[in-house]
């Protein structure tokens, strides 16, 4: 049976990125708008089961036309692809249902993985919002006031995975703050406040014999300035 798809967004390269991976005529019938008020009036005859939005950006005021859609297509499901993704506005799409955020380009090759889940209703789907990987350097301010340089290992849903280096082993639900560069818009810098959800070191010779071990650290966003 076909999956229905209707995507909202204006014409740009990255939009024919999204239109290759669901090209697929077997599984997918598409129909494309260029705003949510034509989506609307032209979906009567179209009865969609995934609503795809694209922005450059994904801010809170998304997350109001996110609660409107869904509340409008009750049957369907609702995907948002940004390039740039607000912390603070992630935060707020946490515990809406039938949706899911995902980065450009990053996590477009798991869309259609993304949508066969939400089509199916699979019950282990809230648990399975896919990573996308990120090598990017990030300097971490401990709740002792201490910097840290490390890198990005990659970026979940509501936060991140990070290795830093360090003596010190960062405690379950420290407060922290995190300054990096931002992959969109050149010469922006991020600063983000988010808590330690779990963290270990790692056992490598060369961090035993230089007396600073190598911590991997899982974090989740809680604000951005």
């Amino acid at each position: 049976m076909l999956t229905r798809i209707a995507i909202v967004s204006i014409a740009d390269q990255e939009l024919e990125k999204i239109r290759c991976a669901i090209r697929n005529p077997i599984k997918f019938t598409v129909r494309e708008f260029l705003s949510m008020e034509a989506c609307a009036r032209d979906l009567n005859s179209f009865p969609m089961e995934i609503l795809l939005i694209r922005a450059p950006v994904f801010e809170e005021k998304h997350v109001a036309v996110i609660t409107k859609a869904l509340r409008h297509f009750r049957k369907a499901s609702v995907i948002f692809l940004a390039r740039e993704i607000r912390p603070a506005a992630r935060l707020k799409t946490k515990d809406l249902i039938k949706f899911k955020l995902l980065q450009e380009p990053l996590e477009v090759t798991d869309l259609v993985s993304i949508i066969d889940k939400m089509r199916t209703h699979k019950s282990s789907f809230p648990r399975l919002h896919p990573r996308a990987r990120r090598k990017d350097p990030v300097q971490v301010i401990d709740s002792l006031g201490r910097s840290h340089r490390g890198f990005f290992i990659d970026f979940a849903q509501m936060g991140a995975r990070l290795s830093v280096p360090s003596l010190r082993k960062f405690t379950d639900c420290e407060s922290v703050q995190l300054l990096y560069e931002s992959s969109a818009e050149p010469g922006k810098r991020h600063h983000i406040e988010a808590k330690i959800v779990w963290s270990k070191f790692g056992v490598g010779l060369v961090d035993h014999f230089m007396g600073v071990r190598q911590q991997i650290t899982g974090i989740r966003f809680i604000a951005a300035y």
